[in-house]
């Protein structure tokens, strides 16, 4: 990667971070830092489905999987998780990104139409 390709690297994930930062404290969350090695579990099949939805758990399993992402409503044919690192989000589900440094019980909601809901489990009311 040339010297120029690394800074606009270098700035777009800084911008993201930002992002990131401003969103937690929007929604009176806790910064939880975010690495591309980090691991998603996405249904793959539902993410052309309105609306996107994440749920952040306590890390789970050998990968310490912590976000759930998926489209629509979860059908029972639905419920096939398959994992992959943050950094592959990238290509599939950019829009995501801004909400994986939210802290453990919260969820989001997100459509193409700029809809926008993010809570924490419990604070409903």
């Amino acid at each position: 990667m040339s010297k120029p390709q690394q800074k606009q690297k270098n700035s777009a994930l800084a911008e993201l971070i930002e992002e990131q930062k401003l969103l937690c404290e929007e929604f009176g969350s806790a910064y939880i830092a975010v690495s591309g090695d980090d691991v998603v579990a996405v249904v793959v099949q539902t993410l052309n489905k309105d609306p996107l939805v994440g749920l952040r758990k306590a890390p789970e399993g050998e990968e310490k999987v912590a976000w759930y992402i998926y489209g629509g409503e979860l059908g029972e044919d639905d419920v096939n998780f398959e994992t992959m690192p943050v950094r592959e989000l990238q290509d599939i589900l950019p829009d995501v990104l801004p909400y994986l440094a939210l802290e453990q019980g919260y969820r989001f909601m997100i459509d193409a139409d700029d809809y926008e809901d993010v809570w924490k489990e419990g604070d409903e009311s």
